[in-house]
């Protein structure tokens, strides 16, 4: 009865810290000031402009936040089970200390990626040049990128780049894995030269392997930045010979988790050494392998370092960098346009839904495949 009395505080609670919070963010978006004729958006236009605005802004959010986690905090979530966290002498202590350990890691998400990632998105809307000097234009910018063919190109380039690389990486990687949990003399100094690549960084890998590449195109008369087939092939072995060695550490350690009870079932039943890696080790290894497929998409998706380094988008055809990825197409949109910076913001925008929808559909298509030891 008493949390059912108390119901419509709470609700009320958390709706007048949603209202706190979207106030505040309203505000660090400079909303108020393009509202005209409106003798209160203006005198709260030159509140939140004044030296201290950024800190009233940041308090206003900031109480919302708190208002919101106080009224969650007092709802009871008593398990059904009754196990030890229902114990009043636990829970109270945990009650009262709660905002020392929630409030610094929740405010550091909400300033490191919440809050930026909403501006961003409500700038893609708009043309601008600076974040707080924006003009609202609707769905012009997602019009304009998609008439765009340096942008259409880096996208289905990137798409062809990432079916390569999830195919050569995640099977090579699992070769080496497979070879080197068979017992062969010095596996361990196999298993650290080929995770070795991993540890250096995407720009000076570029630059190495950019030399090597220029040094055996030379004989053939011809450039890494001249024919867009070397640069696509160059990016391949480049992300292969980086990121196979990760792979292959994720890889030995689903292997090494596979039932030897099953392995030697198998082998009594007759199974040959293909059969048994077919239908025993691979099912058996299905986490690892959506792991893997997961960290490939991604990092396939996001190359930059690599791609700026290595051939900086070069040859190029009019608009069209033809062998320029997602990543740097946006970077270039972004900070090498001198108009506006909306269609730059707005490719981010689709790229993270491209790149969120995609993941989210192949967890869940290889976790539905995943064995149940």
């Amino acid at each position: 009865m008493k949390t059912k009395r108390f119901l419509p505080v709470k609700i009320l609670g958390c709706v007048a810290g949603g209202a706190l919070l979207l106030f505040g963010l309203l505000a660090s978006l400079n909303v108020f000031s393009h509202v005209k004729g409106n003798a209160t958006a203006e005198k709260l236009a030159d509140l939140f402009e004044s030296d201290t605005g950024a800190w009233v802004r940041a308090s206003i959010m900031l109480l919302g936040l708190l208002l919101i986690a106080l009224v969650l905090n007092n709802v009871d979530l008593k398990a059904k089970g009754g196990n030890t966290l229902n114990s009043r002498l636990v829970r109270t202590p945990i009650k009262r200390m709660f905002p020392l350990f929630l409030l610094p890691t929740f405010a550091a998400f909400c300033i490191g990626f919440l809050y930026p990632f909403v501006k961003g998105l409500f700038l893609s809307f708009t043309q601008f040049k600076l974040t707080r000097n924006w003009e609202w234009n609707g769905l012009q910018n997602y019009s304009t990128i998609f008439q765009d063919k340096g942008f259409t190109h880096a996208f289905w380039y990137t798409a062809l780049f990432t079916v390569a690389s999830l195919v050569v990486i995640n099977v090579l990687a699992f070769a080496v894995a497979y070879a080197l949990t068979r017992g062969i003399r010095g596996s361990n100094v196999f298993r650290t030269v080929f995770f070795m690549p991993n540890l250096i960084g995407g720009i000076v890998l570029g630059y190495i392997w950019s030399t090597i590449f220029e040094g055996i195109l030379i004989n053939f008369d011809t450039s890494l930045v001249l024919e867009s087939k070397f640069g696509f092939w160059g990016l391949l072995i480049l992300m292969a010979w980086q990121q196979i060695g990760y792979m292959m550490i994720i890889y030995i350690a689903g292997i090494q988790a596979v039932p030897e009870d099953i392995i030697e079932a198998a082998k009594i039943d007759g199974a040959s050494a293909w059969k048994t890696l077919w239908h025993v080790t691979i099912p058996n290894v299905m986490p690892s392998i959506t792991i893997c497929t997961f960290l490939t998409l991604t990092n396939s998706f996001k190359l930059f370092d690599q791609n700026v380094a290595l051939t900086g988008g070069r040859p190029f055809d009019g608009d069209v960098h033809t062998t320029e990825m997602l990543a740097l197409n946006i970077y270039r949109a972004l900070y090498e346009t001198k108009k506006s910076r909306g269609p730059g913001q707005a490719k981010a925008v689709v790229f993270f839904v491209l790149v969120a929808v995609i993941s989210i559909v192949q967890l869940s298509a290889t976790r539905k495949k995943e064995v149940q030891q």
